[in-house]
């Protein structure tokens, strides 16, 4: 059950108020991530977490916080890769920006899908999404 917004910290209180005065934010919305995610997370981070999931989605922000912890937010955006159709697709793509597939011959098949699962899964991670237009493909950094 949800905590009484009288029986949250002081910080947290004032952080509430300040945020529906200043952006008219919901007090609902940001009780709901307090639930979710405590007091201390949403008074570090909760500006980030809004403005991401305004320019991403809530479920995207969700499950980046849930993959990695609520305190990795500040670099959603460093490690955030793009929405690539599969992990095979993301391996194609960065191969190609990085110059690795200059003069390859068109007859010449890579397995993309290898090239994804042995070398390039480790070091990203793709999250999905069900409930938003950008479903699938998520490519986040494990560097961060």
């Amino acid at each position: 059950m949800r905590k009484p917004t009288g029986q949250m910290q002081e910080l947290t209180q004032k952080k509430l108020d300040e945020y529906n005065e200043l952006y008219d934010w919901s007090y609902n919305d940001m009780c709901d991530f307090i639930e979710s995610y405590g007091e201390e997370a949403f008074v570090e981070h909760y500006d980030t977490y809004y403005r991401l999931c305004d320019d991403y989605s809530m479920e995207l922000v969700d499950n980046f916080a849930n993959y990695f912890d609520i305190d990795t937010i500040p670099n959603f955006e460093d490690m955030y890769q793009g929405q690539h159709e599969t992990g095979a697709n993301f391996a194609e793509n960065i191969c190609v920006e990085l110059g690795y597939i200059k003069d390859l011959p068109h007859w010449v098949a890579v397995d993309w899908e290898k090239t994804w699962e042995d070398a390039l899964s480790n070091d990203y991670v793709e999250i999905d999404c069900n409930m938003s237009d950008y479903t699938y493909g998520h490519i986040f950094s494990n560097s961060y």
